[in-house]
């Protein structure tokens, strides 16, 4: 299921109904999480800049519409994506990225709960669940990543440079004549 969108707005709506799909596929207690939690709500999620408003109906079944809000609204969730690379890698704690900033979240005290149980099982059922894991996957490969500097190269590709300590050496000391003593 590789998506080769070039726009970032389509591209994060796809996956997220792509989530919405895999979590009502599988079903479950993670399911009707889901349905208890946003059934009826709106909410703005900002990843990366990438602004999306889901809008999730009271209806059975529940449904899910993502446009983009014209003009920036108030927030609800916002991260970027290493963060949340990080995250579903098990590199970071949910807890952790709210205490540290690294996620953002907007709500009620009972509207914060469940979506912090609602993450948490989506995080536990995907230790479990290809289809989630080949979603994670698919949102490493293909979201972009913040300009950084390439890898360090490995010591076996390095090329081996000698004479490194004498170049350091300035000119006029390399010019000082050492006569022997007399002995």
């Amino acid at each position: 299921m590789v998506n080769t969108f070039s726009n970032p707005y389509e591209k994060l709506a796809i996956w997220l109904h792509s989530l919405v799909e895999i979590l009502r596929t599988q079903g479950g207690s993670t399911w009707t999480n889901l349905v208890s939690t946003v059934a009826g709500k709106t909410a703005i999620i900002d990843i990366d800049g990438i602004q999306l408003r889901l809008i999730a109906n009271n209806s059975e079944p529940l449904q899910v519409d993502i446009d983009y809000p014209g003009q920036i609204e108030s927030v609800n969730f916002r991260s970027d994506a290493e963060t949340l690379r990080d995250l579903i890698a098990g590199r970071l704690t949910l807890d952790k990225a709210v205490a540290t900033g690294q996620i953002h979240l907007r709500g009620t005290l009972s509207e914060l709960l469940s979506i912090y149980k609602l993450a948490m099982d989506i995080l536990a059922d995907s230790a479990i669940n290809p289809q989630l894991q080949r979603l994670w996957s698919e949102f490493d490969d293909l979201w972009s990543r913040p300009n950084s500097p390439p890898p360090p190269v490995s010591l076996e590709e390095q090329g081996i440079r000698h004479g490194e300590l004498i170049m350091n050496v300035p000119n006029d000391v390399l010019r000082i004549e050492i006569e022997p003593e007399p002995g």
